[in-house]
């Protein structure tokens, strides 16, 4: 991807986070970060994000996908007596597809080309702005921006990260650090 097409790329995260009307501060637009998952393909799978709290406990992300971007299918697994991680995804504009296991459900599924076997979860729950749902630790599941692209928050049980289990193993998942906040 040349230097040009990410400059475009970061440009429609900010315009989406700036168009979802949820106060940002310097420091927050200071902070956004974009990951392809380590899969070379951004406006297909990935995102754009914002921590606006994250304690030992507690994080709660602002979540940008471009239009029909996908957040690849992934699952929260337990480890070391932990459950693994619980989120709730809010939408707060634009609108949000998030796939887990069961019937398809959307004869138009979206699946980026040639991911077919790493998309495995097809039951879709469609959210528009005020719009959310919860998944469990455990759940397969993916998240994919409508046709405008969306804005979410995200709020989660803070869980290691790096335990994270990618359904496409040439992901190396999204790099957050585990440190202290």
């Amino acid at each position: 991807m040349s230097v040009a097409d990410v400059k475009t790329l970061q440009q429609e995260y900010l315009d989406l986070l700036r168009r979802s009307g949820f106060p940002i501060t310097d420091a927050e637009w200071k902070a956004v970060e974009i990951s392809d998952f380590g899969l070379g393909n951004l406006r297909s799978e990935g995102f754009a994000f914002i921590d606006i709290l994250r304690s030992l406990r507690l994080r709660i992300t602002l979540i940008a996908l471009l239009p029909n971007q996908t957040l690849p299918q992934h699952v929260h697994p337990p480890y070391e007596g932990e459950q693994g991680k619980e989120e709730t995804l809010r939408v707060l504009s634009g609108q949000t597809k998030i796939y887990v296991k069961g019937k398809a459900i959307d004869p138009e599924l979206l699946i980026p080309a040639g991911k077919d076997r790493f998309y495995t979860a097809r039951q879709q729950v469609c959210l528009n702005p005020g719009g959310q749902y919860t998944v469990s630790p455990g759940i397969e599941h993916w998240f994919q921006g409508g046709p405008e692209g969306s804005v979410n928050i995200c709020f989660q049980n803070r869980v290691d990260e790096t335990k994270n289990l990618f359904s496409d193993p040439q992901s190396f998942g999204c790099p957050i650090g585990t440190g202290d906040p």
